[in-house]
């Protein structure tokens, strides 16, 4: 009898693990069939800015977005009335084969506020005396003349400088005088009396640029910034040198999510910016594959920045233009540059959500996209979301 029993206890305990290995594997599969959830409306070309390299957005402020031209290879902007767009279009060929990458990544999600002392860590870094004082847009610290601002916006950008909290002084007209910052008229004609002439500035004593990256470097660690996987790039200025630092996330490059400091004579930090929100982990998407993110590069709207690349043609203005006009007249279409894709890799873009009416938007996504290295045009790297449209809420 007890040996049929401990059988029969043998059957029973074995058909239960059958059960629980069973329901494990189909939790297991549940998870892994698990169908992404579908974002909220972003703005997906908000990092054309920031994978030129540009500081997010000044001080964390909003850009309107200028409208997309009718024809990216024509010039011409969209709709009766519009100007031409004010720099040559792009049209992007391939320099070789496409390779395959993944075809699945993880997204990841950007708050609004920092993790607690990443500020006082920032402030540190860079010098400043003064502790983080906490507002409803932000955090700021003070020293003298020079601040630190962290927006309470999606990602969390900061910018560093002097004299960034300063209000200008509404008065007449005048020479300045101290007690305040004149404040300049957007609609006023510029001055066409007498100037004086122009006297060369002497150049300043520029650190290498080795030591320019060294500096960076130093800043980004002891505030916190993981540099492992980072791609760093130093450019050339005439008061500074810009080193622009792209941290990896989860080991992909991103795009639109760079740390900017500007290094001046004696290695000192004269302006920086960059952004502080911890990204965190989102779900996984599949992806469209290379050749339609190559699509999606040639539809993309071009940069909404004026072209910094050296060697860019001047835009020759038409002479019956308006003067004064605030939006540059060309006198025709203009030639199209043709950028050369060498390359391409899975990394992660920067995409604000859309905001509500007035109210600026408090979360943002890294998404799975395409870096396309460019050769020829007006930017180095072409950032496409790699996410596919059936996860998209437009707008």
């Amino acid at each position: 009898m007890r040996v049929g029993r401990r059988v029969v206890a043998w059957v029973v305990a074995a058909a239960v693990t059958v059960v629980l290995v069973a329901g494990g594997v189909l939790v297991a599969r549940d998870r892994a069939d698990r169908s992404p959830a579908v974002l909220p409306a972003l703005d997906l070309d908000a990092a054309q800015a920031g994978a030129t390299g540009a500081a997010p957005g000044g001080a964390g402020a909003a850009i309107e977005p200028a409208p997309a031209p009718a024809d990216s290879g024509s010039g011409r902007a969209a709709g009766p009335g519009s100007v031409a767009w004010p720099w040559p279009p792009v049209t992007y060929r391939l320099g070789g084969p496409l390779p395959a990458l993944s075809d699945r990544a993880r997204a990841w999600k950007l708050g609004d506020a920092p993790d607690a002392g990443r500020v006082a860590a920032l402030g540190a870094a860079l010098g400043l005396a003064g502790q983080p004082r906490q507002e409803p847009t932000g955090w700021t610290v003070r020293d003298g003349r020079r601040a630190l601002v962290v927006q309470r916006l999606a990602g969390a950008p900061w910018t560093y400088g002097t004299d960034l909290l300063g209000v200008c002084t509404a008065r007449g007209g005048g020479p300045y005088r101290p007690g305040g910052i004149r404040c300049l008229d957007p609609d006023a004609p510029v001055s066409s009396g007498p100037a004086a002439p122009a006297r060369p500035l002497p150049p300043p004593d520029l650190p290498s640029r080795a030591e320019a990256e060294r500096v960076a470097r130093d800043l980004a660690t002891r505030a916190g910034l993981d540099l492992d996987g980072a791609e760093v790039r130093v450019v050339d200025g005439y008061a500074t040198r810009t080193v622009t630092i792209a941290p990896a996330v989860d080991g992909r490059p991103t795009s639109g999510f760079a740390w900017t400091v500007g290094v001046g004579p004696g290695g000192a930090v004269r302006h920086a910016s960059g952004w502080l929100a911890t990204p965190e982990a989102a779900d996984t998407y599949p992806l469209i594959g290379v050749e339609e993110g190559f699509e999606r590069l040639k539809r993309a709207r071009p940069p909404l920045s004026p072209p910094a690349r050296p060697g860019a043609p001047a835009v020759a203005l038409d002479p019956s233009c308006p003067a004064g006009g605030k939006v540059p007249c060309a006198s025709g279409p203009l030639p199209t540059r043709v950028a050369t894709v060498t390359g391409v890799r899975l990394g992660l873009k920067r995409a604000p959500a859309v905001g509500t009416g007035v109210r600026p938007a408090h979360v943002a996504y890294l998404l799975p996209a395409y870096l396309f290295d460019l050769e020829g045009g007006w930017t180095d790297v072409g950032a496409v979301v790699a996410v596919p449209e059936r996860y998209l809420t437009r707008p």
